[in-house]
């Protein structure tokens, strides 16, 4: 009878165990869910960060646009934020005049427009997203004709 205890008694433990590191288990699969929907919440919110910045910058153009330069390469890492950027609420943008076209996308053919690049970065750092715009500025209309998102190693 007795020995039959101890039988009974290290199932038990051994289920303990089992059940132990089936929880533990769990736990660490629930960490891991909880932590990447904070990843993706904040890249979604720093993407959100840059469409705003991106708009604003847009605004800017119709505000104040900036002198033509001689050679506009994209700004060079913008996720460190290097060269001249102006300040949103959101983020940070910098604009480039690349000239005049009479040729751009989705405007009619003939029509002579500026072309301006719009950079922006998102204010956040974690996981900061950078969205880059070319528009078209006519005589009485602004057009967005190009975009992409640009990723760390471009």
């Amino acid at each position: 009878m007795s020995r039959q205890r101890g039988i009974v008694l290290l199932l038990a433990l051994v289920l303990s165990l089992l059940l132990g590191l089936l929880a533990a288990s769990a736990l660490r699969d629930a960490l891991a869910q909880t932590r990447m929907t904070g990843y993706l919440s904040e890249g979604l919110l720093a993407l959100e960060q840059a469409e705003a910045t991106l708009l604003a910058g847009a605004g800017e153009l119709e505000r104040a646009p900036p002198d033509p330069c001689e050679a506009c390469p994209p700004p060079t890492r913008p996720h460190d934020l290097k060269g001249q950027w102006q300040r949103t609420p959101t983020g940070y943008f910098h604009l480039q005049n690349l000239g005049t076209s009479e040729y751009a996308a989705h405007m009619p053919e003939g029509q002579q427009v500026t072309l301006y690049r719009v950079t922006a970065v998102s204010l956040q750092t974690q996981s900061r997203h950078v969205l880059e715009a070319v528009y078209a500025m006519g005589e009485d209309t602004t057009r967005r004709i190009a975009w992409r998102q640009r990723l760390r190693g471009d």
